[in-house]
């Protein structure tokens, strides 16, 4: 016989750790719930809801998110526009070249801060009913639109700026096609082009964030009514081309750079936004002050 000690058997493996629910302390994840079954192993987690991905939020729709702004602005606009047109019609000023001048139209030989209020008071000045009428239903349509994306504070910017911008090029470009000859303009098209223009940005700016339909829709919309008056103008002699491409380049500048509407951007407009509607306005509001003073006082614009 061997005096040998049998041998120490191996103790057994010890089973790997299966996942389990966490202790009964550890709070859970939202939409968690602690697995109840004694039939199979549970997993770490189980989804509340079955496993299904929770939905993503829907985009948000323009006008239910903007729609309740009133368009103060534009009412104001288009109420001075009637005014000073019913003004000028008493005084049997319609149609005068040199009444025109009197009461604010743009000059191309216009020079200096002398004929600056010029800029933008030529755009309260229509030529007929026609011309006061079509302005006016290009501003109904764009206005309040500019208005509930952009604010009013940078509606009055944009309409104040794309009429200054558009009054410029019909200078220079009358300047450069006919030297020496003082073109006269007036009517408020070109502002009523950067208004388009600021919307067709913003169309640009809100593709990702609105669904692709309304997006498409807002852009699709815009563009003919746009293109047509452009090339309406270009058939039609007398008509302003240079101001309404300037209009529409700068209201297309304006509205990449402005901000949109707080709920439409997730972040609040800068400080300064309010103080430039409001110098904005003001320098509408000075510039017809002027014209109408200049306009009422003209010896012989009348009659």
């Amino acid at each position: 016989m061997s005096d040998r000690p049998p041998a120490a058997s191996s103790p057994p493996p010890e089973p790997e750790p299966q996942p389990g629910p966490p202790p009964p302390g550890d709070p859970l994840p939202p939409g968690f719930v602690r697995w109840r079954s004694d039939l199979t192993p549970p997993p770490e987690f189980w989804p509340a809801d079955g496993g299904e991905e929770p939905e993503e939020p829907a985009p948000p729709d323009l006008w239910q998110t903007v729609g309740g702004a009133r368009p103060w602005g534009t009412v104001l606009l288009l109420f001075a526009w009637c005014l000073v047109f019913a003004v000028m019609g008493l005084r049997g000023d319609l149609g005068d070249s040199a009444a025109y001048r009197a009461w604010g139209s743009n000059l191309s030989t216009a020079r200096g801060w002398a004929d600056a209020w010029r800029l933008l008071a030529y755009t309260f000045l229509h030529a007929g009913t026609a011309h006061l009428f079509f302005n006016g239903l290009a501003m109904v349509i764009l206005g309040p639109a500019v208005e509930r994306v952009f604010t009013r504070s940078h509606f009055w910017v944009i309409f104040a700026c794309g009429g200054a911008v558009s009054a410029l090029a019909s200078q220079a470009w009358h300047r450069a096609a006919m030297p020496g000859v003082t073109a006269s303009s007036i009517g408020a098209s070109g502002a009523i082009f950067a208004l388009g223009g600021a919307m067709l940005a913003a169309a640009w700016r809100l593709r990702r964030r609105l669904p692709p339909s309304r997006a498409r829709a807002l852009a699709g919309a815009l563009l003919p009514m746009l293109l047509q008056g452009l090339v309406a103008g270009f058939q039609k002699t007398g008509t302003d081309n240079a101001a309404h491409l300037g209009g529409l380049l700068a209201g297309m500048g304006l509205g990449l750079l402005l901000g949109l509407d707080p709920r439409l951007q997730d972040r609040p407009l800068p400080r300064w936004t309010r103080a430039a509607g409001v110098a904005a306005a003001l320098a509408l509001l000075l510039a017809i002050a002027i014209g109408v003073w200049s306009g009422l006082t003209a010896s012989g614009a009348s009659g």
